[in-house]
This record gives structure tokens, sequence and C-alpha cells, in this order.
């Protein structure tokens, strides 16, 4: 009898270790989780220890330059550019003829320099070149009279075109 309760409590206790090995549950030990544990809880230390700086936003203003007298002089002596974009039964003293548009405002800055008030006559009709004049006159008599007085300074290269 001793032999059979030997038999039947080991039967028991197999029963029983392999029940309890069905019933527990695949999660990691211990020292498996501890790692993890360790490490999430220094990234929450971290993060409580950060601290963001203030943004601190500097307004510069400008500074107010003023123009020496000498640059107000010059920019006074230099003329302007303007473009007739239509005819006004005008008439134009012509300086120069281009066909390239860059290069007409080229010549005109090159000649606001000296003072003088250009203007683009941009092309018209069949021509396919764009005007600087210097002058704009009422009647074609103003215009001839402009013409003779210019006539010098820019060596017989000006005529009078109507616009």
């Amino acid at each position: 009898m001793k032999n059979y309760l030997m038999l039947l409590l080991l039967f028991a206790t197999v029963i029983g270790i392999a029940l309890l090995n069905m019933t527990k549950d695949p999660k990691p030990t211990i020292k498996m989780e501890q790692p993890l544990l360790v490490e999430a809880e220094v990234k929450k230390e971290v993060k409580k220890e950060i601290i963001p700086e203030p943004v601190i936003e500097e307004v510069i203003e400008p500074e107010v330059k003023t123009d020496p007298p000498e640059l107000k002089s010059v920019l006074q002596t230099i003329g302007t550019i303007s473009v007739k974009g239509q005819p006004l039964d005008k008439y134009y003293l012509i300086v120069a003829s281009f066909l390239d548009n860059d290069l007409a405002f080229d010549y005109a800055e090159k000649l606001i320099l000296s003072g003088s008030n250009v203007i683009i006559i941009p092309p018209f009709s069949t021509s396919k070149l764009t005007r600087v004049a210097l002058l704009e006159y009422e009647t074609l008599d103003k215009a001839n009279i402009g013409l003779d007085k210019y006539k010098d300074e820019f060596d017989d290269k000006l005529w009078v075109l109507k616009y």
C-alpha cells in the first residue's frame, strides 16, 4: 500500500504541475521586465528635468538715415524716364532709336545722369524701333527750335518725330 500511495502522490504531482503550466500566461518574467521599467522611468525623469527656455524676441528698430546734402543735390540733377504708351499728336526730339527695348532703356539711363528728362516711345505702326526722346513739343515749329538748340550737343543725330 505504501507503493500505491507513493504512486498516487507522484501522479497527483505530475497532474498539478501540468495544470499550472497550462494556466500560466506567457508573460515575460520579472527579470525581463526590469530593464524596460528602468528605461521607462529614466525617460520619465529626463522628460521631467527638461525645462524649455523662454523665447525672447528682440525688436530691432531700423535706423533712420538721412541723406547727406550732397546726395540730395545729385538726385535733384538726375532726370526721369517716362514711357509714352499711346500717340498724343505731339512732336518729340529723338536722340536715338534701338531695335532692343533694353538698349533703349540703358541709353536713357545714361542720359538722365546728365540731368535730362527722357521719354521712351515704344515701337508703333510698322516700325520696330524703340525711340529715346529728349523733349516733347506741341507744334513742329517749337520742335525745330529745340532741334537747333540741342544739335551741337548731340552731333546732328537729333530729329523730330510726330507721335
